[in-house]
């Protein structure tokens, strides 16, 4: 909610809408959240927190493996590359954009 702004919670039908100060037109608003019948949506929400946390975990635990595997193919490829250049016999340097001018 910005200065220029307040929200408003309708007491009928429990949409919460978000009011311009200066014009009074509405700027957005949000459905009422679909609750079931039955269920503690306290425990719901901390489920949701449970398998968010647990998706987010095993997300990051694969990219440090991931990151760990493209070091290993890179460094791969360097001593391959290195030893094609050993056996060619070629001592030269490589050219660099500078010394194309």
């Amino acid at each position: 909610m910005s200065d220029g702004t307040f929200i408003v919670d309708c007491p009928c039908c429990k949409i919460r809408i978000e009011v311009d100060k200066k014009t009074g037109k509405v700027l957005r608003h949000w459905e009422k959240p679909e609750a079931k019948e039955g269920v503690d949506p306290m425990q719901e929400a901390f489920k949701k927190m449970k398998d968010d946390k647990s998706r987010l975990d095993s997300y990051f635990s694969n990219a440090g493996k991931s990151m760990e595997d493209k070091k290993k193919e890179l460094d791969e490829k360097f001593e391959k590359e290195k030893k094609r250049i050993k056996d060619s016999g070629d001592t030269s340097r490589p050219e660099t954009p500078w010394d194309l001018d």
